[in-house]
């Protein structure tokens, strides 16, 4: 074998060698948010991700305002921001939250339109249940569209139940204000919760 063949066989090999790596790679990993390389990344998802509301005749929701850098970063600082990324390490849904009241309180799920439909959203929440069971927390949160398929059915199946309002306390009453102070139709929505 003369020395262009042995060259040849060892790209052979190293490109076989590649592909098999690529192969063997997943699609996509969790992990937790960064702030440098995710921040701006955040905000497109969430938009891109409220574009499905148009299929409920919810337009107007894809126009609502999307969680604050200075709440996503002060998510991202306390560990309490984790991200679905591709194999370029680049995110295509998150879900974020905090601390009210001793619960863990979702504040936002999101996964990009082109990822949609794909399971992210739940794997998305069992590794934050996970996580956050060895953080301490024993009650998960969160507010959403009671009826909407990807709302409350979704969150349903994952062992949410509906919790009245009136027993979680101030903070959640806050919430609750807010989203109504920002046009939603409170009749359509729920808090809901689950123990860990």
């Amino acid at each position: 074998m003369d020395g262009l063949s042995i060259l040849a066989l060892a790209a052979e090999t190293v490109q076989r060698s590649e592909a098999n790596k690529q192969l063997q790679q997943p699609e996509f990993t969790i992990r937790r948010g960064r702030l440098a390389s995710d921040i701006s990344l955040l905000g497109p998802i969430e938009r891109s991700a409220a574009e499905i509301f148009r299929t409920v005749n919810l337009d107007a929701l894809v126009d609502f305002t999307t969680v604050s850098r200075f709440d996503r970063t002060r998510m991202i600082d306390a560990g309490h921001l984790w991200v679905v990324v591709n194999r370029w390490d680049e995110p295509v849904g998150f879900v974020a939250g905090q601390d009210i009241g001793g619960n863990f309180h979702i504040v936002e799920l999101s996964v990009a339109q082109p990822y949609q439909g794909r399971g992210f959203g739940k794997v998305l929440i069992a590794q934050m249940m996970d996580d956050l069971r060895r953080e301490g927390y024993k009650a998960i949160t969160l507010t959403t569209f009671r009826n909407i398929p990807w709302n409350g059915p979704l969150f349903r199946r994952l062992g949410f139940m509906e919790v009245d309002l009136g027993e979680m306390g101030p903070d959640y009453l806050k919430i609750w204000q807010h989203e109504a102070a920002l046009g939603l139709d409170m009749n359509q929505r729920c808090v809901m919760g689950r123990m860990l």
